[in-house]
Parts: structure tokens; C-alpha cells; sequence
């Protein structure tokens, strides 16, 4: 009887389709290979990365003081195992293996996909996700027994799923446990004949779909990885807006910053660029000392500068990453945000889209802006109508010690209307705007002593009656106003559209009505742009001229 195998722990990339085996190498003739025939009809080939020993990293940080040689020195060996199928061209990395292998060339969620197909849905250990939400975060969270994603707090709707861990259904097969992300980490009992067979059963998960059985969301979005896909979405970017279609491209701040320090942004080039209260894509197509093709040819090299009050660089980033696209390439639809690329199933677009519609518009004509910032609009608001408006902007309330304060909202009116208003921006903004207007619905209606903090906040002429019993199903409206100069209806980005419509469901659970509200920018503020003077000789300061420019739109 022969000995049982040894247990191994395996990690198992999958190249793209049409790929050589050596083209997953970068550098295969400097890297020693020896031929391997496995099984009957399997031909692979071991890369082995020669071994080299030198001192820990750190041990530099005591060079003059102690010989190095007292730390000892490390080994490290690497190796990588490819394996032609029928299925595929398959990468084992061993070591510092995964080093060796270009992972641009290996299919996205390979692992991903085998371990949702193999675990059982209440099997799940670990998950690490990637949440579309005000902070972007990236996560990974372990459970201390077998849970379902939805255990972790997985929303489905506004977090990417990109690694699991789980407890396979077919432990012969697959061992014990199984985590997937792009590779696939799999232990178990394992000779190396058994090879074939093993990536046979593996390639057949990958392509299995029965995990949309269990997991219907997880196409819904995502993230594209595919290094040829972002640089033909990119082409097509730019020959959109080279060719003027600009339908559903516009760049906005894509993160959330203070704006009562920010004078004006800037597209900075050697020529003198123009001062502009917001950023848009026509007045970076516009910049001066180039053509509208050439600007979009630049879009990832060029910046977006937003400049203070004293006229200087306060915030600066990518015109890419301010950049928000919407486009359909081969059928399907891609959207670009923060500068990433991402897919999203048709029908689940047109399913948001379609929510987003039916969240009522606000009736409320809120007056134009024309100020220097939220603040300055709200006082004056309230200020020209104080009968229907009042003032609850930066007014905090503390719930509990040690929590961060809540503010209830930016106006409150006499009819009931609980408002957050924001300027317009990426996802990242407007999700912050979304969320504020859960979080004060979640505490009003659940939580006397906000109510009465509240209360304490509002004029007598606004105050409430409904402190001890809570707020009666509909009697109070949540409104989330965006202050935009884009032209037509209210347009956001498509993560913000599924944001607000998560939290109106949410809202409305909890019996508050919700509605949506466009405020506009006064035409004039809207279109002026400054021009600093270059500054004279003998370091004579600059001085900002408003010159009026011509916008077609937002």
C-alpha cells in the first residue's frame, strides 16, 4: 500500500485565453525552466527563481553600529509551475513564485468564481470587499464560525465582492478550506500525477454559472482589471470627447473637500489658464495653447488644480481621476469613476435608473446659487424666507459620548421637509450627502433624545410635537438637493443614482417620504472665469480679472 500524500498548499492562476504558456513569464530566458511530463497527455515546465541570500531588509537600519552578519542572512527560492491544457494554460506559484508571472495576463476572479461554485452558502469564513460608498473602502473581514455574506454586513448592491474563504461541499476534491480572489489557494492531500485532474475539476467551476444560483448579484459590477479592456475604454474616452459627444461624460471634484477654502480650479498648462468657480469637461477641452483633441489625448497627464483664497495649490489631482464616463462597448455598459473602470450589467443599470425616476422631484423652487459656499447659500436662504426656512446647517447634535456629533440637516421647513443639500461631485461626494440623510432619519425616528436635541436647534416657530411618540408614517419628507450648473433635469453618476436608492428605500422603511431636488447656479456666476495677471517684475503680486466666457453646457 502506498503512502498517503502529503498535504500541499497550492495558489493556481489561470492565463487569458490564446496565451503561450511562456508568455505568462516576463522574463522566461533568464529563469532557469525544466521540462516535466505529468499524467499521460500533460506537458509543463517549472520555472525555478535561483535562490539568493543577503541580510533582512531592516537589518540597514543599524549599518555603523552592528556587524550585519549578526542578523544571519535569508533564503528565498520561487517557483512557478505551467501546465498546458486543453481548458487553459494554468500558473502554480511556490514561494516567492508569484513574482515571476505576469498577472495581467491571468483572468480576472478566476479564483473567485471556483470558490463561489464549490462552498456552500452558509460556509463562508472570511470575505474581502471593496464598498462603493463615501469612503471607498477596502475591507476584509473573518467570521468565527461558517456565515453567509450577508452576515459580514455585505451589501449587495454597493459593495464588490473581491475574495472569499469558505468550506468547500466536495472536501475529497477541494480539502477543507478554499479561498478565491483572482488565484485560487487551495490544501490538500496531493501528488503531482493527479495534477491534470485537479485542474480539470477546477477549470470546470470556473465556467460553471450555477453560482449565480446562490450568488445572483455578483455580476452585477465589476471592477475592470483587464489591462487591453481599460486601454480600449480610454481610447474610446478620448475619441468621445475629441469628437465633441459628451452626452454622458462630465468631470466633477471627486472627493469631498472643504470649500470654503477653495477660490476657484484651475486646468494648469505653460500657457496662462483661466480661474473657474467649478470644473467641467467643455473648459478642459477648451484650455488655452491646445486643441480640444490634443486636451483629450492628455486627459491622464494633465491636472485639475483648486486653488485657495491666497492663490494657492490646496487640492490637486488627475483630470482622469476627475473625470465620470458612461459608455457602451460589445453590448455591455462600462462606467468610469475616480479613475477606475467598472462593469455593470445592463438590466441592473436600467433597474437603477428606473428607481431613481420614480423618487418624486421636489416642488420646493429653491433660489439660485451665486455663493461663495453651502454655508453662505444656506444663511441666505433662510435669511430671504425665515417663515418657511430654517437654519440647522453645522448645528451638531451628540448622541452618545464618544460618537461623532450627527447634523440633523442643512434646512428644515415648515411643512415638514428635512433638506440636505451639497454641490455637485463624484460618487464619493454624493454618497455623503446620501448618507447623512440616513443616518439623521435612522436617529429621528428612533431616538427620542435626538428629538429633543433638535427640538432645542429649531426656532419656535418650527419646533416639533412629536418628541415623546415619534414621527407618524409620512409626516415628514426627507429632500436631498444637489447643487448643479448642468443643464436640464438633476444627472448624477450612476453609483450615487444607486446610493440614493438604497437610502430612499431605507428612508421610506422607516416612514419618512423622500424626494430629490436640482438647485441651480445663477447664469452669470456660472460663466465667469478669472485670469490671473501675470505678476511684474520685482515680484509685484498678480491680480485676478473676471472675464465672461461662453459654456454650451455642464
Amino acid at each position: 500500500m502506498s503512502a498517503a500524500p502529503d498535504t500541499n498548499a497550492l495558489t493556481i492562476y489561470l492565463g487569458r485565453p490564446n496565451l503561450r504558456p511562456e508568455d505568462l513569464i516576463p522574463d522566461s530566458s533568464s529563469v532557469p525552466v525544466y521540462p516535466l511530463h505529468i499524467g499521460e497527455d500533460t506537458q509543463a515546465n517549472l520555472y525555478v527563481q535561483p535562490s539568493a541570500e543577503k541580510p533582512p531588509d531592516w537589518a540597514g537600519l543599524f549599518a555603523g553600529h552592528i556587524d550585519p552578519s549578526v542578523f544571519g542572512k535569508n533564503r528565498s527560492t520561487g517557483a512557478v509551475l505551467l501546465a498546458k491544457r486543453d481548458s487553459g494554460c494554468f500558473a502554480l506559484t511556490f514561494g516567492t513564485g508569484r513574482f515571476l508571472i505576469d498577472t495581467d495576463k491571468c483572468e480576472d476572479r478566476f479564483g473567485l468564481k471556483v470558490t463561489l461554485n464549490c462552498i456552500g452558502e452558509g460556509t463562508v469564513r472570511s470575505i474581502e470587499k471593496h464598498s462603493l460608498d463615501v469612503l471607498l473602502r477596502h475591507t476584509r473581514e473573518q467570521a468565527s464560525r461558517d456565515a453567509t455574506p450577508r452576515e459580514f454586513g455585505f451589501d449587495v448592491e454597493q459593495d464588490l465582492l473581491r475574495a472569499v474563504t469558505g468550506k468547500p461541499t466536495d472536501t475529497s476534491s477541494f480539502g477543507q478550506r478554499m479561498s478565491g480572489a483572482d488565484s485560487l489557494h487551495i490544501t490538500l492531500p496531493f501528488r503531482l500525477a493527479e495534477l491534470p485532474d485537479l485542474l480539470n475539476s477546477i477549470h470546470a467551476k470556473f465556467i460553471d454559472t450555477n453560482y449565480r444560483t446562490k450568488y445572483p448579484w455578483i455580476d452585477q459590477i465589476a471592477e475592470v482589471r483587464n489591462p487591453a479592456l481599460e486601454a480600449k475604454l480610454d481610447d474610446l474616452l478620448m475619441r468621445g470627447l475629441a469628437a465633441g459627444d459628451l452626452d454622458r461624460v462630465w468631470m466633477a471634484v471627486p472627493q469631498i473637500i472643504s470649500w470654503t477654502e477653495v477660490r476657484g480650479f484651475r486646468f494648469p498648462t505653460r500657457k496662462r489658464s483661466p480661474e473657474y468657480e467649478d470644473i467641467h469637461i467643455e473648459h478642459f477641452l477648451k484650455t488655452p495653447g491646445y486643441t480640444k483633441e490634443e486636451n483629450a489625448a492628455a486627459i491622464k497627464q494633465r491636472r485639475v488644480v483648486a486653488i485657495d483664497h491666497d492663490g494657492r495649490d490646496r487640492y490637486q489631482w488627475s483630470a482622469f481621476r476627475c473625470t465620470y464616463a458612461e459608455l457602451e462597448h460589445e453590448d455591455r455598459s462600462y462606467l468610469l469613476t475616480g479613475g477606475k473602470w467598472y462593469e455593470v450589467e445592463s438590466d441592473f443599470v436600467k433597474e437603477t435608473n428606473k428607481a431613481f425616476e420614480r423618487i418624486p422631484n421636489c416642488e420646493i423652487t429653491f433660489p439660485a446659487f451665486h455663493d461663495g459656499s453651502e454655508a453662505a447659500y444656506l444663511a441666505r436662504v433662510c435669511a430671504d424666507d425665515n417663515k418657511r426656512f430654517a437654519l440647522m446647517d453645522q448645528k451638531d447634535i451628540f448622541i452618545a459620548k464618544g460618537q461623532s456629533p450627527i447634523e440633523f440637516c442643512d434646512l428644515f421647513t415648515s411643512d415638514g421637509d428635512i433638506v440636505h443639500v451639497k454641490r455637485y461631485g463624484q460618487s464619493s461626494v454624493l454618497s455623503h450627502l446620501f448618507a447623512q440623510g440616513l443616518i439623521s432619519g435612522e436617529c429621528f425616528r428612533g431616538d427620542k433624545n435626538f428629538r429633543a436635541q433638535v427640538n432645542k436647534l429649531l426656532p419656535k416657530s418650527h419646533t416639533l410635537t412629536c418628541i415623546n411618540d415619534g414621527p407618524k408614517p409620512g409626516q415628514f419628507r426627507v429632500v436631498y438637493a444637489v447643487i448643479s450648473d448642468r443643464e436640464g433635469v438633476l444627472q448624477i453618476p450612476f453609483f450615487s443614482r444607486l446610493n440614493v436608492k438604497n437610502a430612499a428605500k431605507r428612508l421610506e422603511m422607516y416612514g419618512f417620504r423622500v424626494a430629490k431636488a436640482k438647485i441651480c447656479v445663477d447664469h452669470a456666476y456660472s460663466k465667469t472665469a478669472k485670469f490671473r495677471l501675470r505678476a511684474p517684475a520685482r515680484g509685484v503680486g498678480s491680480v485676478p480679472t473676471k472675464l465672461p466666457i461662453h459654456k454650451k453646457g455642464a
